[in-house]
């Protein structure tokens, strides 16, 4: 039997990377820890296994040194501390499939001469926020009041991923990596990320995060479009990175989702109301925790009467997710995919300018269940 010789601190790191711990994996690998002091080198089957477990190429395994494997994007992270600052495999693995999707889509719309976007990259820091809001709203159809008229903030959710996806921005929202469900997102790693480009712009949200704070990151993340930043954020407890690039993005986001003027005059009238947040937030048809970060930075309410919410909110949410089910497959793969793409993916098919294997890769759905998409893509848009 065959043994590969391979650099056991190799073996740590991608055991690390993968955000495991040695005694989770002695079961499947009782020799591991003889592996890692190097008294016993594994076969090539079971680095083969190994790499299949902690989700590594196994290339990486016969390195004689760690990789620098850093994200192509900044990386802007609330709080620096109490928390890895190794990007998981998750992120760079879900970061790589949507830099494949918008480069496939900015050639496509090249070749096909289609115009560069002119709203992306067009503000300056040093605009005014209303100025920046306005054109957002502009771009995207959206009068200053348009959440109003939307039962609940949930229907104003999917009404503006439909306004930003016809703006020619690709919204995709996923909470595993691809449809694979043993890998989840982690929300307290990241909320989302934007991939800026003049002819394909991308808009990630983490679909592992709570409903009620995506509609702030995705507003987050259209000032990312205008300011043409790339980036990835935690914003832990709707809170920016202590960059001035990010607490502007966060100030267009609050704006554009709850007008300052409007709400310091709504606040003086019902202010004194126990509920009154929940008022509001029914009025602007955001969630509670996005109405209650508008307060606080207006300073309407204290930190402690914000993190005291936010703590309690957290509760909420973990017991919703917990109990929430997976949904129908074709139903989250409009959202996984974005339904722009795919029928850019389908017009190419069309003319034979991209063949299906290739079309099955950038989809990461493939043969009948490919068909199968297309068809409801087609029948619900």
């Amino acid at each position: 039997m065959s043994r590969s010789t391979v650099n056991p601190d190799i073996i740590r790191w991608g055991i690390e990377r993968a955000g495991l711990q040695i005694d989770m994996l002695k079961n499947k690998f009782p020799k591991l820890e003889l592996w890692l002091d190097g008294e016993k080198p594994p076969t090539y089957k079971q680095l083969k296994d190994l790499a299949q477990k902690i989700r590594l190429p196994i290339g990486y395994l016969f390195l004689e040194q760690i990789p620098d494997l850093e994200l192509p994007v900044p990386f802007y992270r609330t709080y620096k501390t109490g928390q890895s600052q190794t990007p998981s495999p998750e992120l760079i693995d879900t970061i790589f499939t949507m830099q494949r999707r918008q480069i496939w889509l900015r050639e496509y719309q090249i070749e096909n001469a289609q115009p560069k976007l002119p709203f992306v990259g067009s503000a300056k820091a040093q605009d005014d926020i209303a100025h920046i809001v306005a054109s957002i709203r502009d771009t995207l159809g959206l009068a200053p009041n348009w959440a109003q008229q939307f039962k609940s903030w949930r229907e104003a959710l999917n009404h503006l991923i439909k306004s930003i996806n016809e703006a020619g921005i690709l919204v995709m929202v996923n909470g595993v990596v691809g449809n694979n469900t043993h890998r989840p997102l982690n929300p307290r790693e990241f909320r989302g990320f934007v991939l800026v480009d003049d002819y394909a712009p991308l808009i990630f949200v983490n679909g592992a995060d709570a409903k009620a704070a995506q509609m702030f990151t995705l507003a987050h993340e259209l000032a990312h479009i205008w300011l043409g930043l790339d980036g990835v954020f935690d914003l832990e407890g709707l809170q920016p990175a202590d960059d001035e690039d990010e607490i502007l993005c966060n100030k267009v986001a609050a704006e554009f989702l709850v007008p300052e003027e409007d709400l310091l005059k709504r606040w003086e009238q019902i202010q004194k109301s126990d509920d009154a947040a929940i008022q509001l937030a029914r009025i602007y048809k955001v969630s509670e925790i996005v109405l209650q970060r508008r307060l606080l930075d207006l300073k309407l309410i204290s930190k402690n009467e914000f993190f005291a919410f936010y703590d309690e909110y957290k509760q909420r949410e973990l017991q919703a997710a917990s109990s929430a089910k997976g949904g129908d497959f074709y139903s989250n793969q409009l959202f996984r995919i974005n339904p722009y793409f795919m029928r850019k993916i389908m017009e190419a098919l069309d003319h034979g300018s991209i063949q299906y294997i290739e079309a099955f890769r950038l989809t990461n759905i493939y043969g009948n269940t490919f068909d199968k998409f297309a068809e409801k893509v087609m029948d619900t848009f």
